[in-house]
């Protein structure tokens, strides 16, 4: 009976131990923005037809279309500091191999800097800072299976408070960061 509970003890600090958790806690603030897309000006609107891009406010909803040539990014005209994003997305094409999500700190410019806070169709999320025509993962592309696969709705929250970044899909903690530059 010792060794079974030895046993059961054990497994539960292994199990528990293979759990990751934030390395910080927040705290929800008032609501800044509550976006029902429908206002079509208050968000970006890009068209390159000869890259196959597109991004628009079209029935209600955020719309962005892209052919395979790197990282796009459509902004609003605000810019907060530190912030938690929620957005709820769904991927409108087949294509799993791709990535999507949110922004924090995102250069009004237009130039990519900023905060990347990325899932793809096929269950991968990363965190990557853009500089630039650059962008590098803070939070490699690691597999999760909170995220629903494909054409499935996934809720995605953003957390940019300080130097300290986290990643939420579905309500699941998937990772955090540090980033003092």
């Amino acid at each position: 009976m010792a060794k079974n509970l030895l046993l059961i003890s054990f497994l539960t600090v292994l199990i528990l131990a293979g759990c990751s958790s934030p390395s910080a806690e927040y705290t929800l603030g008032s609501v800044i923005l509550a976006e029902p897309f429908d206002n079509i000006k208050a968000w970006e609107f890009y068209e390159d037809a000869e890259e196959n891009i597109r991004l628009e406010v079209l029935d209600g909803v955020y719309q962005v279309q892209a052919g395979d040539i790197g990282y796009i990014w459509g902004l609003n005209d605000q810019e907060h500091s530190n912030v938690v994003m929620e957005v709820s997305a769904n991927q409108l094409s087949a294509f799993e191999d791709n990535a999507y999500g949110v922004m924090c700190r995102a250069d009004t410019s237009n130039n990519g800097d900023g905060y990347y806070f990325l899932i793809s169709g096929d269950g991968y999320y990363s965190i990557a800072k853009g500089e630039g025509d650059d962008v590098n993962s803070i939070v490699d592309w690691t597999s999760s299976s909170a995220i629903n696969k494909g054409t499935g709705k996934n809720t995605i929250r953003a957390v940019c408070i300080g130097d300290y970044l986290s990643l939420y899909v579905n309500d699941k903690f998937m990772a955090d960061a540090r980033d003092s530059t």
